[in-house]
């Protein structure tokens, strides 16, 4: 009896010293993410020229209420598989997640944290998220919204109606290529990956572009960022993913063709590293090449779809380095046509030259309630 005693009181003490270890562990495992963490905030808030973003405002839902008439359809410009899209106010839209989904809890209580951690500084090339709301049954991310004329990459690649999609011309591919370079750059540069780069999440505003690529600069924006650490349950989501997705993209604008899995690759890669890229450009719809130079800037772009698309996570280029290419054959386009290299371009719109997801239209109904949602300064 004694003997038994004595063993249960080992055992117990064993049982308590491995969970206090184990709770320790948990501790000190926590403590570790926390600083490092705090290192990498302090290590972007040091770099120079870095801007902060201001937290993403928490508008009451009563307020997103008023602004689409009570969720009225007549509001809806949007829909896809998560969201329907109200028009709210001038520049904004809001971006409700379906009731089904807010009763499966994509995301959880992580909603507010995930979205406010999407915050950051504007850019030229990303469609803003600008605030979310939530209440009871209700889960709305506010964005900026599509000006007249926007398309998304996917509508402008695949044609459709000749009287309202234009066809791309080169030096226009260039500057949307470039554009959503920039844009997927600013994105990792402030420590958010994107998740979700496919040309349905490129918007352009196809009105703004004339016959050449100049103006086109400030008129392709990146969409829909970042949501699909919280719809998709997903903590995995790469910079190195994001990259290879857009060589995915890129190769579209080049060949013309939809990215179908690795067939595309698989048939323009080796024309690319052959140093036959001409074999895969869209001349159908984009004409040949004007001259030997514009060969070269369009060999230029498909060997950096090549290197994001060709190479594994550890050997892909940055979209630092991606930008800075790609910008350069813009600015090389933007001299064949005569437009200053350098400047900043003119703002295409006014209050409605805001974009938003590939989801969105745009919206023409004016409404006192618009008075009630502003779009960010």
């Amino acid at each position: 009896m004694h003997d038994a005693a004595v063993a249960g009181v080992h055992h117990a003490l064993v049982a308590g010293a491995a969970a206090a270890l184990l709770a320790l562990a948990v501790a000190l495992f926590l403590l570790w993410r926390r600083r490092r963490a705090a290192a990498v905030r302090g290590a972007a808030a040091a770099r120079p020229g870095s801007a902060a973003a201001a937290p993403l405002p928490v508008v009451p839902l009563a307020d997103v209420e008023r602004a689409t008439d009570g969720f009225h359809p007549s509001r809806v410009v949007g829909q896809g598989w998560h969201f329907s899209v109200y028009a709210a106010a001038p520049g904004v839209a809001a971006k409700r997640m379906h009731p089904h989904l807010v009763l499966g809890d994509p995301g959880g209580r992580r909603f507010p944290a995930a979205v406010r951690s999407l915050a950051v500084p504007p850019h030229p090339n990303v469609a803003a998220i600008i605030g979310l709301s939530e209440g009871p049954g209700e889960r709305v991310i506010l964005v900026e919204r599509a000006p007249e004329g926007a398309a998304s990459l996917h509508r402008l690649l695949a044609g459709g109606d000749a009287r309202h999609v234009p066809t791309l011309s080169w030096p226009q591919r260039a500057a949307v290529a470039a554009g959503a370079a920039r844009g997927l750059a600013h994105l990792h540069a402030h420590g958010v990956v994107h998740g979700r780069v496919r040309p349905c999440n490129v918007l352009v505003n196809a009105s703004g572009g004339g016959g050449g690529g100049a103006r086109w600069r400030q008129a392709t924006r990146l969409t829909d960022y970042g949501l699909a650490g919280f719809l998709d349950r997903r903590d995995d989501a790469r910079a190195e993913d994001d990259v290879y997705m857009f060589g995915a993209v890129l190769l579209e604008l080049l060949t013309g063709r939809r990215w179908d899995g690795s067939r595309l690759a698989d048939w323009a890669l080796p024309h690319i590293r052959a140093g036959a890229g001409m074999e895969v450009l869209d001349v159908a719809r984009a004409g040949a090449p004007a001259d030997k130079a514009e060969a070269r800037l369009l060999a230029r772009a498909a060997r950096v779809a090549l290197a994001c698309v060709g190479n594994d996570g550890r050997s892909r280029p940055g979209m630092a380095e991606v930008s800075t290419i790609l910008s350069d054959v813009e600015a090389a386009y933007r001299r064949r046509d005569g437009a200053p290299v350098g400047e900043d371009e003119e703002a295409d719109g006014g209050d409605e030259g805001r974009l938003s997801g590939c989801l969105l239209g745009t919206s023409r109904s004016v409404h006192k309630a618009d008075m009630l949602l502003r779009p960010p300064v």
